[in-house]
């Protein structure tokens, strides 16, 4: 197995490997994209000797590719390169299709007339294999740009798909087969997604070809058994046995119908079809598509093909099942849109994009571009116009103005777009702007000159713009990239900033209302109340100029001064409102200092002794203030004293008198 891409020039002579190269991607679309992008260092050889621009490089499975860019970075001290490459068939853009080949009209032309002539083109180094039978079909205006232009006309006229096989274009109604290859959550289903989309549900599809003519009046034989059963249930549809109406009906509009959509309407404009047959079978396919609703599934599947050759590998515009339960994913037919590869690495996996419907992209539309720029091109530079290219744009133009509720009037102003019934309204274009006026433009509503818009409301949403300013100097508000500001010219020194992320600075701010959940940062707080539900933590020192009150005039609470301690010898100041008490008490001492005098005030001043409870210095017996009952004891121990002196003194007379 090939394990690095090859190298090749301009003309496909080989130059090498590229080993260096790394992060290789492939990513291929159903008739789009055919890409490879990789990533290179500057420095190695492989960038050096073998990245040429407009060179080639070639995958495993032996498809070429043009190197069409290099975007340089720097990496600190790392700088590479990615290379994006497109498949060879896109040099094809490189083609100009001669005005001898371009087919202003043609009736039942095979397709192998148009490949042919592009395949002329190129010189015979494109040539083309077409798989099945494609019906003949009427061209017109084919042929006016490049080769990959004609061969997206080509594809899309005749319902082609289309893969490609370096300059080997194979054609088919339909590429890829179904060999019953499940992407299966628990198997091969690392990630997934699954949208389903039904704004283009169709149940009732309305057509159109050339002209504005349609099939009315097309014999009803023409329809299958089911499509006429569903038409003659409508009253009138069918008169005589042709068709009375232009629309063909879904067999699945009874699943869908409901009390305001009897039908989900659609239409269908063809201006290339002329004949009501092949618009009818036109109308068919274009129902078939649309009468299912839209889903595109993404995968992340893991490659268990590179471990084990035996197991199946998804290819390009297969039919496979997806399977994923939780994902409401009950084995749903799908087709694999579009391929995401990592040919040469392990240790990543492919992306798949299954879908139901045929998806387009920029890339798919590229042909299309150029076609029209090369008409705008030659309509601007003089070049040789082709009046029929214009037609339908000038049918059209035609239809448009006869259906517009304005008048177009020329006038001193300039070109005055009058509404036909209030004359009055008028959007008036001049030299200078343009006025959009209610009263025949006297006065402006609105207005738009090179010098700025004026309008009384715009409505909707203003996005995309750089900045946005309102006033000159400091004294301006403006939104830009970096948020809204006010106050200053610059950012930084704004007294009122609200950036990106939602974050607000402001200098001087008046609220009302409630502010919650928020946390405020070296603030000060002037008049007013703070009132809360919850408790206020203040993790450090609180300073209060007056006073502090406890308590709600009127309030009936008892309330509460605690100094909580960790041991559990918490100290309080307590009022209990019943008793109108307030208590002061703490777990050990309570002292009370004061540098000059303490006076204590009050109808009693009650000791209640608990270890003997006494008003005085610690420790020092003779500074103590004596309460009534100390006072009860001494007296007592003093007339016993006296009683006992008494006794002494009558004893020591008696011995005297003995002697």
């Amino acid at each position: 197995m090939q394990k690095h891409l090859k190298s090749f020039d301009r003309n496909l002579i080989p130059t090498g490997l590229l080993i260096q190269c790394t992060d290789v991607q492939r990513r291929r679309r159903l008739n789009s994209d055919y890409e490879i992008s990789f990533t290179v260092p500057m420095t190695s050889d492989d960038y050096k000797e073998k990245i040429i621009p407009k060179g080639h490089v070639q995958d495993e499975r032996g498809q070429f590719y043009v190197i069409q860019s290099r975007a340089r970075d720097r990496s600190n001290k790392v700088i590479s390169a990615q290379v994006i490459c497109t498949h060879i068939m896109f040099k094809m853009i490189d083609f100009k299709i001669p005005y001898d080949d371009y087919i202003e009209e043609a009736y039942g032309v095979h397709i192998s007339v148009l490949l042919n002539k592009i395949s002329a083109v190129t010189g015979g180094v494109y040539t083309f294999v077409t798989h099945d039978a494609f019906d003949l079909r009427d061209v017109k205006d084919w042929g006016a740009t490049t080769a990959l232009a004609a061969i997206q006309e080509t594809a899309n006229l005749y319902g082609c798909e289309i893969e490609p096989d370096n300059t080997v274009i194979h054609l088919y109604k339909r590429i890829g087969s179904d060999d019953g290859f499940e992407y299966r959550f628990r198997k091969n289903i690392i990630s997934d997604s699954f949208k389903d989309e039904y704004s283009n549900l169709t149940t009732r599809l309305f057509s159109q070809m050339k002209d504005g003519r349609t099939f009315i009046g097309l014999s009803a034989d023409y329809l299958t058994a089911e499509e006429r059963s569903l038409l003659e249930s409508v009253p009138g549809a069918i008169v005589d046995n042709k068709l009375a109406v232009n629309y063909l009906i879904s067999p699945y509009a009874q699943y869908w119908t409901n009390n305001v959509n009897t039908f989900y309407d659609g239409e269908m404009i063809d201006q290339n079809i002329e004949d009501p047959v092949e618009l009818l079978i036109a109308t068919r396919e274009a129902l078939h598509k649309k009468e299912m609703p839209e889903f595109e599934i993404g995968v992340s599947s893991a490659d268990i093909y590179k471990i084990d050759p035996d197991e199946q590998q998804p290819r390009l515009g297969d039919t496979v099942y997806a399977f994923d339960p939780d994902m409401e994913l009950q084995r749903v037919s799908c087709r694999v849109m579009e391929l995401t590869e990592y040919p040469f690495a392990m240790d990543k996996h492919s992306q798949a994009t299954l879908s139901n419907y045929q998806m387009r992209d920029d890339t798919q539309v590229m042909a299309d571009i150029e076609r029209s720029k090369q008409i705008l091109n030659d309509l601007l530079s003089g070049g040789r116009v082709r009046a029929a290219a214009f037609e339908e744009f000038a049918k059209q133009a035609v239809l448009d103005i006869n259906a517009s509720k304005s008048e177009i009037i020329y006038d001193s102003r300039g070109i005055v777009l009058e509404e036909v019934d209030h004359p009055n309204v008028q959007m008036v274009m001049t030299s200078r702007g343009i006025i959009i006026t209610e009263d025949g433009g006297v006065t402006a509503r609105t207005a738009m000159t090179g010098r700025g818009i004026s309008a009384e409301v715009i409505a909707g949403v203003l996005g995309s713009f750089v900045s946005m300013e309102i006033g000159s100097g400091n004294s301006i508000t403006k939104i830009n990239t970096n948020g809204i500001s006010a106050g200053h010219a610059d950012w930084g020194s704004a007294p009122f900033r609200v950036n990106m992320q939602g974050d607000v600075v402001a200098r001087s701010i008046t609220l009302t209302g409630l502010v919650e959940e928020s946390e405020i940062y070296a603030s000060v707080f002037r008049a007013g109340q703070i009132i809360t539900d919850t408790d206020i933590n203040v993790t450090r020192d609180a300073r209060i100029g007056n006073n502090l009150y406890m308590g709600l005039i009127g309030a009936l609470n008892d309330r509460k001064i605690e100094f909580v301690d960790s041991g559990g010898y918490s100290a309080y100041i307590s009022f209990t409102d019943s008793t109108k008490e307030l208590k002061l008490r703490g777990s050990n001492d309570i002292r009370v200092e004061a540098v000059l005098d303490l006076f204590l005030k009050g109808s009693y001043v009650t000791l209640q002794p608990s270890f003997g409870a006494y008003i005085g210095a610690p420790g020092v017996a003779a500074n103590k203030i004596l309460t009534a009952s100390d006072l009860d004891y001494i007296n007592l121990r003093l007339d016993n004293l006296g009683t006992s002196l008494l006794l002494l003194a009558g004893r020591v007379q008696a011995l005297e008198d003995a002697s």
